[in-house]
């Protein structure tokens, strides 16, 4: 199972989104996915209908009093499950947590030891994360083979994503790779293209890039992501592009 952390320090520049175009991407392929939302606020479980009927379990799961099974839902996709957001759950679930959880959480060991349940059940998992770091991203981090991270192409979304990629630096790091990509982009706009031409060869910025569409911006409204709107449409291309050069570049065959 490849595991892949959609993650931006900052909110705003599209996470969900793009989690819910590329776990319908997959589908569309017949890979199957399994996305697990992260993000208190909740907006892949709304978009699947399946938002905060997970509250108060994500404690119970990281101390084994719950199976990962039994916080999986499926979804009217049936090539996607959803582990829903937990509203109520963050890094202080700590201080009630038992020993051995206490100590797979400060090793940010706790996703990947939980993940590992289901490695052979799923061909790809999505995890949508919050905002910020605190350290339950530490864990994310440690059992992932991929963290993507949308950008607005924007002088505060870039500064924000240049300190985030400065903050790994020197830092031991597994064995995921990180690639960013700029999201929402208005081509027509001079300094969206001027970001998104003057890479200055920075190996970790996606060539493809996600422009600003409005069927992209509705589909948490409507609840029918790009690809269940029109074949034709012409967000889809963009997503196709962006996921056949990430896996190009992770050199995967899926």
């Amino acid at each position: 199972m490849k595991k892949i952390a959609i993650y931006n320090i900052k909110g705003g520049v599209g996470k969900t989104t793009t989690c819910i175009n590329l776990a319908c991407l997959l589908a569309k392929k017949k890979i199957s996915t399994l996305i697990w939302d992260l993000d208190p606020q909740g907006g892949s479980s709304f978009y699947f209908n399946k938002q905060n009927i997970n509250d108060n379990s994500h404690s119970r799961l990281f101390n084994r009093y719950i199976s990962i099974y039994d916080v999986i839902h499926s979804t009217d996709n049936h090539h996607i499950d959803i582990i829903s957001n937990d509203s109520f759950f963050s890094d202080q679930f700590i201080n009630k947590a038992s020993q051995l959880t206490t100590l797979n959480f400060l090793n940010n060991d706790l996703i990947k030891i939980t993940l590992e349940q289901v490695k052979d059940d799923y061909d790809v998992c999505l995890i949508d994360c919050s905002p910020g770091r605190f350290m339950l991203h530490e864990n994310i981090f440690k059992t992932i083979d991929l963290l993507l991270v949308p950008n607005a192409p924007s002088p505060l979304s870039v500064y924000c994503n240049d300190k985030l990629m400065e903050s790994f630096i020197g830092k031991p790091q597994s064995k995921y790779k990180i690639f960013s990509f700029y999201n929402m982009v208005q081509i027509n706009k001079i300094l969206h293209r001027q970001f998104v031409e003057n890479k200055n060869g920075d190996q970790k910025i996606l060539n493809n890039y996600i422009p600003f569409y409005t069927d992209i911006e509705n589909i948490t409204l409507t609840k029918r992501s790009i690809f269940e709107q029109s074949n034709h449409s012409n967000s889809i291309m963009p997503y196709s592009k962006l996921w056949n050069e990430i896996s190009e570049k992770m050199e995967w065959l899926l």
